[in-house]
């Protein structure tokens, strides 16, 4: 039996601790997390002696390291912006990851670290305290300033200095010190992948824009990794909750010696190069980030692929469904949907479908056109469009490394490990995210406490499913809130 692969990931809930494991499942492989009481939550960081305990407790007995380091370091990712940790603390702590390298030369270590976003908004959930009264100052600040600095138009400056006129000086030193230190970790660790502790790291992009400080840092990362020639062992892209099941699939990839060849097929005639909400790049340039980071490629030849990548793609702009933002976008013309849907229902490739039409949530445009769901190699359509494709491509690999060892037994615990993955995207991602949430929403506004929609949540998704998925026999859906918020759902399907 292949040993178990460690996982340290970003926080306990299921998109950044559970889908890695599901998505190892569905290739027999087994992932071992901390327990969640170790992990914090989004008040409460993680305990990083303890996770320091546990890794070497277990290091040695393992196949694979797949390390959010920002959980090791800050622990985790909203203490990452939000904790006033000193610099040599941090690096103290990531020191560990030295030691386990000298102590196993040939355990394999997959590490990833989300550089510091830049939020568009007066909301202090997952920032510091001030952000909810200079988030938006902060954010066009910072806009502006490297706009003007990349553009020059002398506009971009006014703006940047009439912003920076309206915030504290302590608390911009406080932001800028904040985004340095987290900087300066970051090509610290660049560092530590040429000198070998590091065998793989990921600088993933959480919420961003084409300007900003947090561009402009990329910008510098990009330089110190192409300067030190780790373009291969070093990557950039938009992502951050998806990331660690990216890694559990490079490593499945790597494992096996495969580079998975992946076909790409947009909805839209240049759903490609649309720049998705959230992100500061084309999709196309999204995809191969992702592709890259799983170890996969990108193929011309429809025949030469091993997976066809379909992307559900807007034609002008992507919405989000969770906040309502541009509806109407997805659906304006030249959008038809009759063409992909032949195309998904007809493909001689295992079919990969990234639903990216809007942000958090499927699009319910495409249900209503295709319902074979349970037939693809993969599914997702949450979150932001990183979020989704990472997903994707993470759950196609597996599915790959599954079918490479034979054809498996319906009853096989690899093949209900895939049904299984891809019920929870269709009640998650479609029902939850797209149909669900947003009544939820109305009724939280309107008093609706929050424990009793949550004590609720389990049996309206089972009415949703009768309703949308009559064909699909189920014996129940679990559902609970982990971060008591309706921004992310725990949900499960039990098979009948």
């Amino acid at each position: 039996m292949t040993p178990p692969l460690l996982l340290v990931p970003l926080d306990a809930r299921p998109c950044t601790s559970r889908f890695p494991r599901d998505i190892a499942a569905i290739a027999g492989l087994t992932v071992l997390a901390p327990n969640p009481a170790l992990l914090g939550d989004l008040r409460r960081p993680a305990d990083t002696a303890a996770l320091h305990d546990w890794l070497q407790d277990h290091a040695p007995r393992a196949s694979a390291l797949v390390i959010a380091l920002d959980t090791l370091a800050y622990g985790g990712l909203i203490p990452s912006r939000r904790e006033d940790i000193p610099l040599e603390t941090l690096v103290e702590r990531l020191s560990l990851l030295k030691h386990l390298k000298l102590a196993h030369p040939n355990l394999p270590l997959y590490a990833f670290s989300v550089t510091m976003r830049l939020s568009d908004s007066n909301d202090a959930t997952e920032e510091k305290s001030y952000w909810d009264r200079f988030g938006k100052l902060l954010f066009r600040h910072s806009f502006h300033l490297d706009r003007y600095q990349q553009l020059h138009d002398p506009q971009d400056l006014e703006t940047a200095s009439e912003a920076e006129a309206l915030i504290p000086p302590e608390i911009l030193a406080d932001y800028l010190a904040t985004r340095e230190r987290n900087f300066l970790v970051n090509r610290m660790l660049i560092d530590w992948t040429r000198d070998g502790i590091l065998d793989l790291l990921l600088l993933t992009q959480d919420d961003t824009s084409r300007f900003g400080f947090n561009v402009r840092e990329q910008r510098q990362l990009l330089a110190d990794i192409q300067a030190k020639g780790l373009q291969d062992r070093v990557l950039i892209y938009p992502g951050a909750d998806e990331v660690a099941s990216v890694l559990v699939a490079r490593h499945l990839n790597q494992s096996q010696g495969r580079k998975p060849a992946f076909h790409l097929v947009t909805s839209t005639p240049d759903g490609a190069d649309i720049t998705a909400m959230y992100e500061d790049r084309p999709l196309s340039r999204t995809v191969a980030g992702q592709v890259a980071a799983v170890g996969g490629r990108l193929v011309d030849n429809p025949a030469d692929a091993d997976i066809a990548l379909m992307l559900n793609t807007p034609s002008t702009g992507q919405g989000d469904l969770a906040l309502r933002i541009g509806l109407d976008r997805p659906d304006t013309p030249p959008r038809d949907l009759a063409p992909f849907v032949r195309a998904l229902e007809s493909s001689s490739r295992p079919v990969a479908l990234a639903d990216v039409a809007y942000a958090n949530g499927a699009d319910p445009e495409l249900f209503r056109a295709f319902q074979n769901y349970p037939d693809l190699a993969a599914f997702a359509g949450w979150n932001t469009a990183g979020n989704t494709i990472g997903t994707v491509v993470a759950q196609a690999s597996a599915y790959l490394h599954q079918r490479s060892r034979g054809t498996p037994f319906p009853s096989d615990p690899d093949v209900l490990a895939q049904q299984g993955f891809l019920r929870d995207r269709m009640a998650d991602d479609l029902l939850y995210q797209s149909f669900l949430r947003p009544l939820l929403q109305q009724e939280l506004a309107a008093g609706a406490p929050l424990d009793a929609l949550e004590a609720d949540l389990g049996r309206r998704l089972e009415t949703l499913w009768r309703r949308h998925f009559p064909q699909i026999a189920i014996a129940g859906i679990s559902a609970s809130l982990p971060w008591n918020r309706l921004f992310e759902a725990d949900i499960t399907v039990q098979a009948r």
